[in-house]
């Protein structure tokens, strides 16, 4: 049986665990309604986006443009963007569990799958199980993560127009709300039209293009995959805080409840030696 010295030990060990997670989910909470913020004002930009491809692709030929044209078979990237902190839940083993089922589901349709990792936790995950890692960063400021990915996805998209692979994927978390957060894999190269668009005949605009086609595309459609590339950024970055201030709440509660239990077997035990003390001295007063 603990002693009562053993007992409050333990107890003022909960007592400052208690304190960290407190102060972290606050912290999280205050990084969430920014992070909140950045990915609710893109979605608006990345819709209308969306729209736009949707509609260039219902009217031209799917070979217009090296970004458009399918491919079978040859090699496969995945992007893939995770966190370089844990005390998130489940957030990244999750989404890592979901890509590595992914991968040999899919083996039918691809030679071989390249990783490009952003994030210690999903280049750990991967590491242990013998995935096929390329290019790997992490322990990066959020302005550096996103420069580097900016960069990345260009790279990527000048090696899938020279046609060193066929497909480019990314898998990232997608942030619902705060309670909420759901694993994703997404393809972003070969553009594939936008599902799910609305039928309503006057969102479907027929295009005019000046100076030329080719033009246009060679725009836009670099800049459709980079925003894809950017909004899983700002979703995994709104989903990790969101998923650790659940976390530090639910560590914050669980120790709450263990140290009350702790009270009451502390209570008993204190109780115990005084009864027992008690009977000492009623023993020795009645030798006497």
């Amino acid at each position: 049986m603990a002693t009562l010295k053993d007992i409050q030990l333990r107890m003022g060990s909960i007592k400052n665990t208690m304190q960290i997670t407190k102060a972290m989910k606050m912290v999280a909470a205050s990084k969430m309604r920014r992070a909140e913020e950045a990915i609710t004002n893109s979605r608006p930009y990345s819709e209308k986006l969306r729209s736009i491809i949707s509609n260039l692709s219902a009217g031209i030929d799917q070979s217009a443009h090296p970004l458009l044209e399918k491919r079978e078979g040859g090699k496969a990237v995945v992007l893939l963007i995770s966190t370089d902190r844990g005390l998130c839940g489940g957030l990244n083993v999750n989404l890592c569990k979901q890509l590595n089922s992914f991968i040999p589901d899919q083996s039918n349709n691809f030679d071989v799958v390249e990783l490009i990792t952003f994030g210690k936790k999903g280049t750990e995950y991967f590491n242990n199980r013998g995935g096929n890692i390329v290019e790997s960063f992490k322990d990066l400021k959020d302005q550096e993560r996103s420069d580097l990915l900016e960069k990345t996805v260009r790279d990527l998209i000048k090696k899938y127009t020279e046609g060193e692979f066929n497909h480019l994927y990314i898998a990232y978390n997608r942030f619902n709300n705060v309670v909420s957060q759901a694993p994703v894999i997404k393809q972003v190269l070969p553009i594939e039209p936008p599902t799910g668009e609305s039928s309503n005949p006057e969102e479907n605009t027929e295009f005019v293009f000046e100076p030329s086609g080719m033009a246009i595309l060679n725009a836009i459609l670099p800049q459709y995959v980079e925003n894809q590339a950017f909004t899983g950024l700002l979703d995994n970055n709104a989903s990790e805080h969101a998923a650790r201030m659940t976390a530090m709440d639910a560590a914050t509660n669980n120790a709450s409840d263990m140290l009350a239990k702790l009270q009451i077997q502390f209570n008993r035990a204190r109780q115990a030696a005084i009864t027992s003390e008690l009977i000492e001295i009623i023993s020795g007063a009645e030798a006497v």
